[in-house]
């Protein structure tokens, strides 16, 4: 016998298909609706958040709830829901284990718009998992209530990542420059979108900081501290985040 919800409990995160959002009514089905009937035991009349992936949160009331669907009402829309005014793209290169799963788990929360894991000279790996990844930024969506799912994309050769963004605003992050700081470099530029490129454990190759000279890149640090990947990542686009929200632009 299904509960009847009487106040207001706290407001959960679903993942919704848009396909499913008809007019003022919804549906959850599948994994989704398993979680939400099964783990979180969500109830009629219970206010609920649905994210569609693409930006756009929709406030619902749930109405109906069977073994392996739940069905309700939406009562409000906001688009570009907890989104930057500026688009992170994030190249990474190629980390073991499950390094790149924290990279991607975390950089979704601060709001990157991309990731693609880069093959460098010292890359180890030359493919992943991109389903995996998939499934770890949807997690994290839910869990900090973001309306857009980053584009997580196939590793690719570093040179042909540059070739996407040649006219754009690159900092490639080089623990070895001393002079500019991420936090130079953003105050004294005005910025649309960063793109933001994060070296293999061992660092770039010769070749590869020669060609970023003549691609005219920003070189910036984190400071004085030899940082993990996963870590300068991390830290990089949290920083950036947060000049956008300080208004530093």
């Amino acid at each position: 016998m299904v509960k009847i919800l009487n106040k207001l409990s706290e407001k959960r995160h679903f993942i919704v298909s848009k396909n499913n959002i008809i007019n003022n009514s919804f549906i959850l089905e599948g994994s989704e609706a398993h979680h939400a009937i099964n783990v979180t035991r969500v109830l009629i009349n219970e206010e609920i958040y649905l994210i569609d992936k693409k930006g756009c949160l929709y406030t619902a009331i749930i109405k109906k709830i069977y073994n392996s669907l739940v069905e309700g009402i939406i009562v409000d829309i906001e688009k570009n829901y907890n989104e930057s005014r500026i688009k992170i793209e994030l190249g990474i290169s190629l980390l073991k284990g499950s390094k790149l799963d924290l990279v991607v788990e975390k950089c979704t929360e601060l709001g990157v718009h991309s990731i693609t894991p880069l093959i460098t000279e010292h890359s180890i790996l030359k493919k992943v998992n991109v389903n995996r990844l998939i499934k770890k930024a949807e997690v994290a969506i839910k869990q900090c209530g973001r309306g857009l799912l980053p584009e997580i994309n196939e590793a690719i050769p570093l040179n042909d990542w540059f070739d996407k963004f040649s006219s754009k605003f690159i900092i490639v992050l080089d623990q070895n420059d001393s002079n500019n700081s991420l936090k130079k470099i953003l105050s004294k530029n005005k910025i649309q979108d960063v793109i933001l490129v994060i070296g293999p454990e061992g660092g770039f190759s010769k070749k590869e900081l020669m060609n970023f000279k003549t691609r005219k890149v920003k070189f910036a640090n984190l400071g004085t501290r030899r940082l993990k990947a996963e870590t300068a990542a991390i830290l990089s686009t949290g920083l950036i985040d947060h000049f956008v929200h300080e208004d530093k632009f």
